[in-house]
Order: structure tokens, then C-alpha cells, then sequence
């Protein structure tokens, strides 16, 4: 954070002392940058303003989550990220204006991870588009592709907002950084950690290749409800569960969903309607996660119903929502103090972003 020096903010028309983290984050993008072998000022001045313009990027009211690449061939982006059909859409200086500039023409065209943005730097400064992804749940994201590149000179920056406020900065050879612009506790395990510890608790049963995939579809759908503007809460049974005696409302669904023999089916035979059955399955999981209450999820894979409420127990309700939080909290807390016994698993996502997993 920098201090600008100025008259005695006691003197009548000085101006007042000026606090800026800008720089500080500058100069973290430009060692970030020297790291991944991509050194340059005036890019890592732009990768400031992308990060801080995309942690809590909005059009119309409505929050956005696109991917943002930075590199130098876009041949060589594509074939790393499995990127296709790159859509060119304009070109600006290597400057801020360029990165607002080319937010608001490509963003919205990034929804649902079918497309991506990409930065390429050149003479004239930064050439941006689009370029095609695939957003099937068992596919890998760029980011995810990027993230096993092994060399740390990959050529290929990558942005993405976690939650609000928090984004990955990310080159190949493990290098990343999580940028925090918010009052949020860095000590945390991050986002993708958490989501990753609520997948694997959910494929905890699962026997192996099987548990992979399942992971996989898991980890991506559950990160996606996670960028929502609303919370969510999941209780994870044992194995053979059908439910559990917390429960006093909601709905149960007669037959737990397989997911894991829904995947399977796909992979012996991945036909379209194979693979159409294992999209809307997906989007079946989002629309149960932005219901009231909480989603109940088994250790085998299956869904066994949603919008599930559980009765709290008078020492939490009577006290004041100031103690112990709101009622999503208090809720976590329950589910929480059946962890062992009732439960293996409860997961939380809080309406400001914050997110936590909590196993036997």
C-alpha cells in the first residue's frame, strides 16, 4: 500500500493523503511475470487491471466468470489449453484501456466455459478474441490443462475469479498465485482446494478408475455453483444411505441418482445421448445447489435429494443470529455436530463467498 505525501491535511485546501494498493499489486504481477519467463511492465500493469476488473466483474447487474489468457503465439495457447476456432476481435495499446476495452466486447461471450478470452501481445500492443472451450463436465478446463503444463516458461498466463474477490494467477510448471482483494482470511484453504476436499468426499466409496471421473464431474459442476451469487450448504451420507434422522423437510428422491454409473455408461459407450444424459445431469445438480436448503449427496456418488431442511436445536435458535450467524451458519453447525455419525461431510457456502468443508 502507498502513501502519497502531501501539505498538512490541517492546511486549508490541502489535498489529503492518497492509499493506493495498485502498485504493490504491480509490482507482484511483474516478479509473477519474470518467473514465467514473460517480463514486461506494461503487461503486467494490464494483468493488475484484469485482475482487479474480473474479481467482481458484472454486465447488467449479472456476474460474469470468464477465462482470461495472456501470451505470445496463439497457436502455441491453443494447443495447450485445448483451445479451437479462435474468433479475433480487436487490437489496443498494452495498457488498461485495452483490458476494459476487451472485457466488454469478449466477457459476455465466455458464459457457461464454452468460450474463452485471449490477449495475445504484439507490436501494436495487445490482439484479443475469443476462442472456443469445451464445457462438458468431463473434459478438463484450460485452466486445468494449463495447470499440468510442466514448464514454467509455457508462454501462457492464465486469470480466473475464483469467488468474489479472489482469482488465480496462473503460469505452467505449478507456478500460481491467489490474489485476495478482500478483507478475506488468506490462511484459509483456497476455493479449489475446498471444492477438491467436498469431491473427494463424495467419491470417497467410489472404487478406482470409476472414482477419477466421478471426481472430475464433481470437482467442475461443484466449482461452478461455488461462483454463484447465492449459498449453498451439502450434507454427505455414508455409503447405502437412503437418509438420516436430521432431516425433517424436504425432498428425498425415491431412487438415489447414480452419477457414477451414469458416467460409466458414457465412458463404455459415449454416444450423444450418452453424453447429453451426463450434461443435463450436471445441470440438474446446479439447479438442486441454488435451492433453499441443503443438497444431500452419498460417499458412493449418487444424489439423494435436496432443498433439505433439519431442526436446529434450541441452544442454537434461541440465541441471537449475532452469535452464532445466520441461519445457513447455524444449519452448517448441525451438520457439523453429525459429522461421524450421521454424516461424513458438511459443506458451506456462505452468501459473501466464503466457503468450507468439514469431514469425519
Amino acid at each position: 500500500m502507498r502513501l502519497m505525501n502531501g501539505s498538512d491535511p490541517a492546511d486549508a485546501g490541502a489535498s489529503p493523503p492518497v492509499l493506493s494498493f495498485r502498485h504493490l499489486l504491480t509490482e507482484a504481477v511483474g516478479t509473477f511475470l519474470d518467473e514465467a519467463r514473460m517480463s514486461c511492465e506494461l503487461t503486467a500493469d494490464a494483468i493488475g487491471e484484469l485482475l482487479v476488473t474480473l474479481s467482481r466483474y458484472r454486465e447488467e447487474g449479472a456476474p460474469l466468470f470468464p477465462m482470461a489468457f495472456v501470451g505470445d503465439d496463439l497457436g502455441q495457447m491453443l494447443e495447450q489449453l485445448g483451445g479451437h476456432d479462435p474468433i479475433a476481435i480487436g487490437i489496443g495499446p498494452r495498457s488498461r484501456a485495452t483490458i476494459q476495452r476487451a472485457l466488454k466486447q469478449c466477457a459476455p461471450l465466455g458464459q457457461g466455459r464454452w468460450w474463452a478470452l485471449y490477449l495475445l501481445r504484439v507490436p501494436e500492443g495487445f490482439a484479443y478474441g475469443v476462442f472456443r472451450t469445451d464445457p462438458f463436465p468431463l473434459a478438463e478446463t484450460p485452466l486445468e490443462r494449463l495447470r499440468r503444463v510442466g514448464d514454467t516458461g509455457a508462454g501462457v498466463i492464465g486469470v480466473l475469479q475464483l469467488a468474489d474477490n479472489i482469482l488465480e494467477l496462473r503460469s505452467g510448471g505449478g507456478l500460481c498465485r491467489h490474489v485476495y482483494l478482500s478483507g478475506a482470511k488468506v490462511e484459509s484453504a483456497s476455493p479449489p482446494e475446498v471444492m477438491a476436499e467436498l469431491a473427494d468426499a463424495v467419491t470417497d466409496a467410489v472404487s478406482m478408475p470409476s472414482r477419477e471421473r466421478a471426481r472430475g464431474f464433481f470437482r467442475r459442476v461443484l466449482f461452478e455453483v461455488m461462483q454463484g451469487s447465492h449459498g449453498a450448504l451439502v450434507a454427505v451420507l455414508p455409503r447405502e444411505r437412503a437418509g438420516s434422522s436430521l432431516f425433517v423437510d424436504g425432498i428425498i428422491l425415491p431412487r438415489p441418482l447414480d452419477i457414477v454409473a451414469l458416467l460409466e455408461r458414457y465412458h463404455a459407450d459415449p454416444t450423444v445421448n450418452a453424453g447429453t444424459a451426463v450434461r443435463a445431469t450436471a445441470q440438474l445438480l446446479r439447479g438442486m445447489m441454488a435451492t433453499d436448503g441443503i443438497t444431500v449427496l452419498r460417499a458412493d456418488g449418487c444424489i439423494v435429494g435436496y432443498n433439505i431442511f433439519v431442526r436446529h436445536p434450541e441452544t442454537l435458535t434461541s440465541q441471537p443470529s449475532s452469535v452464532v450467524g445466520g441461519a445457513r451458519r447455524r444449519t452448517f453447525d448441525v451438520l457439523c455436530a453429525a459429522l461421524g455419525s450421521e454424516l461424513t461431510t458438511a459443506f458451506i457456502r456462505s452468501q459473501d463467498g466464503d466457503v468450507s468443508c468439514m469431514r469425519a
